[in-house]
């Protein structure tokens, strides 16, 4: 979405002297670099976007809600959604004001957008705290998909599994951050995110029985409705988590072939991953009450103790481990998103011409 003249009029008006010197300066140092194509679908775009924001945050949700109440975790996910949306779209808003007023090329990064107004120091402190964010995300990955791997190996302990298997897919993921085109991360991220809702569909479909039959005696429908306060801030942290694509919306609005429409892919997206958090978390809380996640926090525990119930076990066992292949395989092929911005940013500090297009 383009905004008008009178938008960017006053977005340049906050601009004192500094900013325009930031400005000059990085009009300067982006003339030698090679404006990135605009190749991404719109299909390719939503993958991207609703990848990342269907991570591991999702799986956490219930365990949220345990601690939040049904009523006070649906307001928070609501509110943390709104006022994600509304800043992703102004921020998207006065990068394009920007790029018009200036002479660099139009895919500006959040760091640029930050340069241009407020000046270098907080530039560096926007890197700093994107950088922490968005590796923080891939650490939560790596331990996510050694948790869910390590249960099937026994000959080993539990930190001899874990660390074996996060040394054995570390270079499966710095092979996926090498790849630099959101064209191609698109076919990589709509496998990941089809593999995700196949595992969050039959997760979700073992807690529809879970609520019918009373598979684990006592557990269901042990829910509170009202808000305990004192732990309202776990829900609230693990809802900012789930909301995790922040990071990557400037890179894929700067990808898109058509750009006018991506502030309706991104609202639709949001919306979409609103509505399914809301869902699966209360969901699942339903159906295993104060058990949910109780040792761990991730819901794929409760689903092990259902397995452990069910009358023909081998077959569940059989189903459980389909789910957890289906997520971790989805959130594994998730890092190429998010550490693209990482590495867009330290190839900008290192002087290397940026490589996302």
């Amino acid at each position: 979405m383009m905004t008008s003249d009178s938008e960017e009029e006053v977005l340049f008006n906050l601009s004192n002297g500094k900013q325009y010197i930031a400005l000059q300066d990085l009009t300067k140092s982006r003339k030698s670099q090679i404006e990135q194509p605009r190749d991404a679908s719109t299909l390719s775009v939503f993958a991207n976007l609703f990848k990342c924001y269907t991570g591991a945050g999702i799986l956490g949700l219930p365990f949220a809600f345990r601690y939040s109440g049904v009523a006070a975790g649906i307001i928070c996910l609501i509110f943390v959604s709104f006022m994600c949306t509304f800043s992703m779209v102004c921020l998207v808003r006065c990068k394009n004001a920007l790029s018009q007023h200036s002479s660099c090329h139009s895919n500006l990064s959040y760091s640029d957008v930050v340069l241009i107004l407020l000046g270098r120091r907080f530039s560096i402190i926007l890197d700093i705290t994107v950088i922490a964010f968005q590796f923080g995300a891939v650490i939560i990955y790596f331990v996510f998909v050694s948790e869910n791997i390590t249960p099937y190996f026994t000959k080993l302990s539990d930190v001899e599994a874990r660390w074996c298997w996060m040394l054995f897919i570390s270079p499966v993921y710095i092979g996926l951050s090498w790849l630099r085109s959101l064209k191609y991360i698109g076919v990589i991220s709509f496998i990941a995110e089809v593999s995700i809702i196949a595992g969050l569909v039959a997760s979700s479909t073992i807690g529809i029985i879970q609520m019918s039959r009373d598979v684990i005696p006592g557990l269901a429908f042990q829910v509170e409705i009202s808000p305990p306060w004192k732990t309202l801030a776990l829900m609230f942290g693990m809802a900012a988590f789930a909301f995790e694509g922040a990071g990557v919306v400037i890179p894929t609005e700067s990808s898109m072939k058509k750009p006018q429409n991506f502030n309706k892919v991104l609202v639709f997206v949001l919306v979409c991953a609103t509505v399914m958090y809301i869902c699966f978390g209360v969901l699942m809380y339903c159906a295993f009450g104060d058990e949910t996640g109780k040792s761990t926090g991730q819901i794929t525990e409760n689903i092990a103790q259902f397995a452990d119930h069910m009358p023909n076990k081998t077959f569940w066992h059989f189903i459980q481990l389909l789910i957890r292949f289906s997520l971790v395989l989805g959130i594994g092929l998730s890092v190429s998103v998010q550490l693209i911005v990482v590495i867009d940013i330290f190839e900008k500090v290192s002087g290397l011409p940026c490589h996302i297009c």
